[in-house]
């Protein structure tokens, strides 16, 4: 499957015009809203591949409609909203950071889950009460092999003399915190170590002084990378494996670098109080199921959470995957244990750095 060809396949709810009565609108409209579910979504490629995987044979199954909605790339202050104020702009959350998840879950700003059926066979390590898993996903390094002729690392970046070119990082503390310490020699694996007193911090932050002037582009959504690479408007960016991964199924001449990067697993959760949270845990149990879970990791890229999708999947398209052997040799978890409880102190820390 070497180019994938996303179709998205929205279904849209169709209003009759002939109600005569105000009460049978009332009660259609009560009707029509519990068949569907509303999800705060990752947006660009990720809902056109949620569609196909998950979203339009759930409808065809039950007669739910799921339907995704943007929401902020870190989701911890937008999630805390709506359950203070019970404003429900949406039913559950999609690709939310298993950090992020164990953050709100603490806080209790999340519905226990139903880990029964095909969340059964999910690690353990990619679930908790509040959290699923979907997919693993790897932060890594994108670089066009037309510009450059031998594969990129994370030093490579930082040496602009050598490697001249448009630069791309993102706006966030946890993963150019991260990516600035292994530029610097850090393993992946011993990244938090580094961070645990104030000289890791002064570390990262010297590295990500040498290079702040070169970035062309601090990218906030992972939706926009995929068009930053396709367009040649960056060289060198880093992003999640799944979007490089849609770029390079069109023919575009980008590679990954799997070594120096980390991974972190990317699901489900459920706001407290959500006015739909069973017939949310329903729909999680049914993206659970690894036939389901191979048909987004075939499109997509991301690692399945389910070990049984692998059986589903071609073996040649497994190994572009994070989770194959081949690539998360070079990789580590993301400690999601360190990065969660520090995260808003970081990403404070990181914006004024980033303003000064």
């Amino acid at each position: 499957m070497n180019n994938v060809n996303l179709k998205s396949r929205r279904q849209f709810l169709k209003v009759s015009s002939g109600a005569l009565l105000a009460p049978a609108v009332w009660t259609g409209a009560a009707r029509a809203d519990m068949q569907r579910l509303i999800v705060g979504g990752s947006g660009g490629a990720i809902d056109e591949v949620y569609q196909e995987a998950y979203y339009q044979p759930y409808y065809e199954l039950t007669g739910i409609q799921v339907i995704p909605v943007a929401r902020r790339e870190n989701p911890l202050a937008a999630t805390r909203a709506i359950v203070e104020t019970g404003t429900y702009q949406w039913d559950m959350g999609e690709g939310i950071a298993q950090d992020v998840a164990t953050t709100l879950g603490a806080g209790g700003y999340l519905e226990p889950l139903d880990l029964s059926g095909p969340i059964g066979d999910v690690s353990e390590a990619m679930k908790t009460e509040h959290f699923v898993s979907a997919t693993t996903g790897a932060f890594i390094l994108a670089y066009n092999t037309e510009k450059y002729e031998r594969p990129i690392s994370y030093a490579d970046m930082w040496n602009v003399d050598q490697f001249p070119g448009r630069r791309g990082l993102r706006q966030s503390a946890r993963e150019t915190v991260s990516v600035a310490l292994v530029a610097d020699g850090v393993a992946p694996g011993e990244i938090s170590s580094v961070l645990s007193d104030e000289a890791g911090w002064s570390r990262a932050f010297a590295k990500l002084d040498e290079i702040k002037d070169d970035i062309a582009v601090w990218w906030t959504s992972a939706a926009q990378t995929p068009t930053l690479l396709q367009t040649g408007e960056v060289d060198i960016c880093t992003t999640f494996n799944g979007r490089a991964q849609t770029v390079i199924d069109t023919g575009s001449p980008i590679a990954i670098t799997w070594e120096g990067s980390t991974y972190n697993n990317y699901g489900w959760m459920i706001p407290k109080g959500s006015p739909k949270a069973d017939m949310a845990r329903e729909f999680i149990k049914f993206c659970c199921q690894p036939e389901r879970q191979a048909v987004a990791a075939t499109l997509y890229g991301g690692g399945p959470s389910n070990p049984y999708s692998f059986n589903f999947i071609d073996p040649e398209r497994a190994k572009i995957m994070p989770t194959h052997p081949d690539n998360i040799k070079g990789m580590a978890q993301l400690d999601f244990r360190f990065w969660g409880p520090i995260q808003e102190e970081a990403t404070n820390r990181f914006n004024d750095w980033i303003q000064s």
